[in-house]
């Protein structure tokens, strides 16, 4: 479980450890005595001082880190008020309900409630989703990955922490990249790939270490013991626990306590020196109960009757076996349950030596009877971890399903995003190019037309001439100078007008002045929407005639084209939209409007728009 404190300290930016808590001196006193929690006494008057929602929200948040490790109840209570005491929907508000989830959930999983665990993940990943919080969601990849250590997929959370340590490193996360490296080289450790689980161990020192972060140092030597007890090296594993729980006696966080004590435990045993096993198991356990952490309090008892097995005391193995009955129906093991039913019989079997040979065989059938309706009750533990399992996979699947629609949200904005761009940047090109022509093509032509004119070659002449024209033609089309000169009313009247010269259409227009009532770059883009609209008239309808208004009114532009031409079936037309008519509602959504756009065969097309005015 020393990956989930590690998890806990990933997750958040504010690390609250070790506050207030330096009483060394204390341990020279026969008697415990009670310190003073200067640092709640300071956050509740902080509390009682804050006159918003948002300064009280920061405060609870900082109440349920500070009782992390040391009591659930409140730490529990203070970030719950979190979430629900923040009204606003802004980034900085619901980055502070992502973390409160977090801490939530690191909390929830120390206690062995994993389904709870993963609700407030879930909550919490929501959340930095939505404040596309990159950083907090590398710490979501990592506490992924810790979760599929527990079921065994030590491949599937390698993956999670390769993805987290990408994300570290995009954005040069130190603390987050040492933590990932530490855990990795603990995953190396489990699938027996000691020299990569080594390389890992050392990155995160080197990280640790450059930033002198102890917490996460005194987290990696906690790896580290737990890798050299799974290499049999138990004198080196039983040495780093013993600094791990020094650390958490020092700095009084209860849950380091429970863990490491525990851990040492475990060494010990494996050491074969059940004394201080046993010692150790009874500081963890005396700890875990005070806490109610039903999770070290389960594996505290099963650790007991082990080694009280080991010692000879059957009897205290049976008894320490009960306990454990007793409090493993949330985190239920088989091969646990099967390892109890062994002590059971052993115990009884001890028992019966000293009764005659009929009585023993009277208890041996009720301890057979008592195995059976265990298997039993087993089956039906089984039938209900697999209902969890089926609905934490709908979970997940909803989950899943919820993401996916989200990152074809994500997807959608990028793509109007990237056209916005492409557009914008299609503009800058052709005002330059436009200009290039203008100043340098067209001063030169100029120049030339004059040459040709001293000269007096009339044909020269005329060519010199037609050439310039042509090329302002052009450098108009590319940019309308008209719009800095004139203003948009009379651009679009001008555009109008070279229309109806130079084609047989007879135009109907009533347009207002609409002069500086959009942005700049809104005025140009309805200019080339009409532009490209009367093109599209003269090159594709067939007809006589078109019709244009512009009207503003108090919140709105409001433009109408019509022609009488042959018109088009839209249905048809859906999958193969020209690359013109793409940009022009590309051009439409830019300027905050829907372009609707309506045709049929025979009877001509219809485009409107409602532009909003820029007030202010």
């Amino acid at each position: 479980m020393n990956r989930l404190i590690v998890t806990l300290f990933l997750f958040c930016s504010l690390v609250l450890v070790a506050q207030d808590n330096t009483n060394q001196n204390e341990n020279n006193k026969s008697e415990q005595i009670k310190v003073i929690d200067t640092t709640f006494i300071q956050l509740e008057k902080e509390l009682n001082k804050a006159t918003s929602d948002t300064l009280k929200a920061q405060v609870l948040f900082k109440m349920g880190v500070h009782f992390y490790g040391k009591d659930f109840a409140r730490t529990k209570r203070y970030l719950l008020e979190v979430p629900e005491i923040l009204k606003a929907n802004d980034s900085f508000s619901n980055g502070l309900r992502g973390q409160a989830y977090q801490y939530l959930a690191a909390a929830t999983t120390d206690r062995g409630s994993y389904p709870e665990a993963m609700t407030y993940f879930v909550k919490s990943m929501a959340y930095f989703d939505a404040t596309k919080d990159s950083i907090r969601m590398a710490n979501l990849f990592h506490n992924m990955a810790i979760l599929h250590d527990f079921q065994g997929d030590f491949q599937s959370a390698k993956k999670k922490l390769y993805q987290a340590i990408h994300i570290n490193t995009i954005y040069k996360d130190t603390l987050g990249l040492a933590y990932n490296y530490s855990t990795l080289g603990e995953n190396y450790g489990m699938m027996k790939e000691p020299d990569s689980a080594m390389l890992f161990f050392n990155k995160a020192k080197k990280l640790f270490t450059s930033i002198e972060y102890q917490n996460g140092l005194n987290n990696l030597k906690a790896h580290l013991a737990k890798f050299h007890r799974g290499l049999g090296d138990y004198k080196q594993s039983i040495t780093l626990f013993k600094e791990c729980l020094d650390y958490g006696v020092k700095n009084q966080i209860d849950v380091y306590q429970i863990i490491y004590a525990n851990k040492l435990a475990w060494s010990y045993k494996d050491y074969g020196d059940y004394i201080n096993a046993l010692k150790y198991n009874a500081q963890s356990l005396d700890l875990a109960i005070k806490n109610n952490n039903k999770q070290w309090i389960v594996n505290g008892y099963l650790q007991k009757s082990e080694i009280e097995e080991h010692l000879g005391n059957y009897k205290k193995a049976y008894e320490s076996a009960q306990f454990y009955k007793q409090y493993s129906d949330s985190i239920f093991n088989k091969k646990n349950i099967k390892k109890i039913q062994e002590l059971e019989l052993t115990y009884q079997f001890r028992k019966e030596k000293e009764k005659d040979s009929l009585q023993l065989v009277k208890e041996k059938e009720i301890a057979e009877t008592n195995a059976e309706l265990l298997s039993t009750k087993n089956k039906v533990k089984t039938q209900w971890m697999l209902f969890g399992g089926l609905g934490l996979l709908g979970l997940f699947s909803i989950i899943y399903l919820l993401r996916s629609k989200k990152f074809a949200q994500k997807e959608k904005l990028m793509q109007e995003e990237f056209s916005k761009d492409l557009i914008n940047e299609q503009e800058k090109e052709r005002t330059r190019i436009s200009r290039e022509l203008h100043d340098s093509v067209g001063q030169k032509l100029m120049l030339l037309s004059k040459k040709t004119k001293s000269l007096g070659d009339i044909s020269m002449e005329k060519l010199a001439d037609s050439t310039l024209e042509e090329v302002r033609h052009i450098s108009r089309g590319l940019y309308p100078s008209n719009l800095e000169r004139l203003g948009l009313t009379e651009a679009i009247n001008a555009l109008i007008y070279d229309m109806n010269a130079n084609t047989d259409l007879f135009f109907t227009e009533e347009i207002h002045n609409i002069d500086k009532l959009l942005s700049k770059d809104s005025e140009l883009h309805l200019y080339r929407i009409i532009q490209e609209t009367l093109s599209n008239i003269v090159k594709h309808s067939e007809a006589k005639a078109v019709k244009i208004n512009i009207e503003r009114t108090e919140n709105t532009v409001e433009v109408f084209i019509s022609d009488n031409g042959k018109g088009f079936d839209l249905n048809s037309k859906k999958d193969s939209i020209t690359l013109g008519m793409k940009t022009l509602f590309e051009r439409a959504k830019i300027i905050n409007t829907n372009m609707d756009l309506k045709s049929s065969l025979g009877k001509g097309t219809v485009i409107t728009l409602s532009i909003p005015i820029k007030h202010g």
